[in-house]
């Protein structure tokens, strides 16, 4: 097939200005600061009953968390680890209840994560992780560790889409 050289470059000038936009909206929305320091603490803002327009988190003083989605892929389990990127945005590592995991969890795989952004007071919007280059696979871990590895800022696009489940939710 032929494409002549003005459509190869409007096709890189298209590539290159979505990339941007997708770093400037990751970048913006991360909130980052200079004078912030992770101290690695579940910031109290999230803790309580979050209502989104298609599924419900709830997050305990005790760092429990529970999600539900009308019962698709629901699932709940101790928060065993937080790493915040800023006072707004972070991850929250959690280990499976017994039994509670999702269906579609590997066997020994008990440690997933859940990323956060845009947290205020009565609003944050949370993303489920999933293997974004393997088909919406499963991410879950076998050890908090690669949990924690696994799931970083810089590779943040990998494990959740900004396309799906980008809804803000809503503390009851």
């Amino acid at each position: 097939m032929f494409l002549s050289r003005k459509s190869l470059f409007t096709r890189a000038a298209a590539v290159t200005g979505l990339v941007f936009a997708a770093f400037l909206f990751i970048c913006c929305t991360m909130d980052e600061s200079d004078d912030f320091v992770d101290d690695g603490k579940l910031d109290l803002r999230l803790i309580g009953t979050w209502i989104g327009d298609y599924d419900t988190y709830i997050i305990t003083e005790e760092n429990h968390l529970t999600y539900d989605d009308d019962g698709w892929f629901p699932f709940a389990g101790e928060i065993v680890h937080v790493v915040n990127f800023s006072k707004t945005s972070g991850v929250l590592i959690i280990k499976y209840d017994e039994g509670k995991e999702q269906p579609t969890t590997p066997p020994d795989n008990y440690f997933y994560g859940i990323y956060f952004r845009n947290l205020t007071d009565n609003s944050v919007i949370f993303s489920n992780t999933s293997d974004m280059k393997n088909d919406w696979g499963p991410s879950e871990t076998a050890t908090k560790e690669e949990a924690i590895n696994r799931f970083k800022l810089d590779n943040m696009t990998d494990w959740i889409s900004f396309d799906a489940g980008a809804t803000p939710h809503s503390k009851e």
